[in-house]
């Protein structure tokens, strides 16, 4: 990543659109990084607004109408962190107005809507990225060089879970004043399938399928973009997944609490061909894994298991330190290998490395300084997504889904 030249540094106005906590965390790491201001806020919440003005100044501009936050002059760039149904309209509308869209993962919430995002971002020519952190983060990075060398053989396996402890069943918290009134309910919904006011649905959206892409979107998508990322690769051939609602039988959620999925991805690169499994199970607070912080690629000579910060490869035979140090450097701590045995290596990032987040806003922020290209323009955005939306897709289906990544259609088995 080249430092940004400082005297050329572009002052880039900013607007929120969804005050969740996701929005709120990306606009903290955005606001981190130099030259950048926030200038607007839209959330459906009237507390939200409110809290935006304290936590940011009195001087911000709010509204629950986004299209108010298009109009505006002084907004250079967009962040959507909105429920999913949302995305891909938003995003359309911002590109439209000019503005550029840092847009929360996964970008589509329906297969169908990728051509016209492409097609949207295409003519508009303005920068779009994905929230899909991990992949800009220095372990991903490292985990790139390392398997572009063929240090590990060919891939064969990629395996990622995600666990997460059971909470109590019946009605989620919600705040005391939510109603209606503090509420813009028909804007929520959108063209979702009507429904009375539940703000359990609200405030708890990605658990409905007919706002969020359940496990699949919320989580498999930070795994398969940091391995698009890695391996170069677009997608799968072939999406299996099983599961169900195992625990969270009371009636707040449509989505499963237990989810595996497998992806099957072709040999694109010579690096391979794989497959990929990815687990998910809200009922377990045992094994305490995350995947898109800690996953593994298996080749035929080694494995590379994945942190934002940290890489430990591990070999069949002995490593030759000396291989791994002539490599290019990548920075802040991650090129220094240190063995832990004969056959064990660890890379770490120094202890004031900024994170993953830190890095992907960098990315994006100085694409829009510089006239740069993305890495995570908005073909890989899609392109990441959509192996998500065909995991949860086959899920409800039951079945097998064969799709053909290059043209992003579903296709017959081969």
């Amino acid at each position: 990543m080249s430092a940004l030249n400082q005297s050329a540094i572009q002052e880039i106005r900013i607007a929120l659109i969804g005050k969740g906590g996701m929005g709120t965390a990306d606009t903290q790491t955005a606001l981190s990084v130099e030259g950048v201001k926030l200038v607007a806020v839209c959330d459906l919440y009237d507390t939200r607004l409110e809290q935006a003005r304290k936590q940011w100044g009195e001087h911000l501009f709010i509204t629950k109408d986004y299209h108010e936050i298009l109009k505006r002059e002084d907004v250079d760039a967009v962040i959507i962190a909105t429920p999913d149904h949302w995305h891909q309209p938003i995003s359309i509308e911002a590109m439209k107005a000019g503005k550029h869209v840092y847009c929360e993962k996964p970008v589509i919430h329906k297969i169908k809507e990728g051509k016209a995002l492409i097609d949207a971002q295409q003519t508009s020519g303005v920068y779009f990225q994905p929230g899909s952190q991990g992949m800009a983060s220095l372990g991903n990075r490292k985990a790139r060089q390392l398997v572009q060398t063929g240090i590990i053989g060919k891939i064969n396996f990629i395996d990622g879970q995600f666990t997460g402890a059971p909470g109590e069943l019946g009605r989620y918290p919600i705040p005391e004043d939510a109603s209606e009134e503090t509420i813009w309910w028909k804007r929520f919904l959108g063209k979702a399938p009507w429904h009375t006011f539940d703000p359990q649905r609200f405030f708890y959206w990605r658990n409905w399928k007919d706002y969020g892409t359940g496990i699949a979107g919320d989580l498999y998508v930070h795994v398969l973009a940091s391995l698009h990322f890695i391996t170069g690769a677009i997608g799968p051939e072939k999406v299996y997944t099983t599961g169900g609602i195992r625990y969270y039988t009371d009636g707040y959620r449509d989505t499963p609490d237990v989810m595996l999925g497998y992806f099957d991805y072709p040999d694109r690169n010579n690096l391979g061909a794989f497959t990929v499994q990815l687990g998910a199970n809200y009922v377990d607070g045992i094994s305490r894994k995350w995947g898109s912080m800690d996953f593994r690629i298996v080749g035929s000579k080694g494995t590379i298991d994945i942190g934002w910060d940290k890489v430990t490869l591990k070999m069949l035979r002995s490593i030759d330190v000396r291989e791994l140090e002539a490599l290019e450097k990548i920075g802040q701590g991650i090129d220094t290998p240190v063995q832990t045995s004969e056959n064990e290596i660890t890379f770490q990032a120094d202890n004031n490395y900024r994170g993953g987040h830190y890095d992907h806003f960098y990315n994006f922020f100085s694409g829009i300084r510089n006239k740069s290209p993305l890495t995570a323009d908005v073909m890989f955005a899609v392109r990441s997504a959509a192996p998500a939306l065909l995991s949860y897709m086959s899920y409800e289906r039951g079945e097998v889904i064969y799709w053909d990544p290059e043209n992003l259609k579903e296709t017959k088995k081969k």
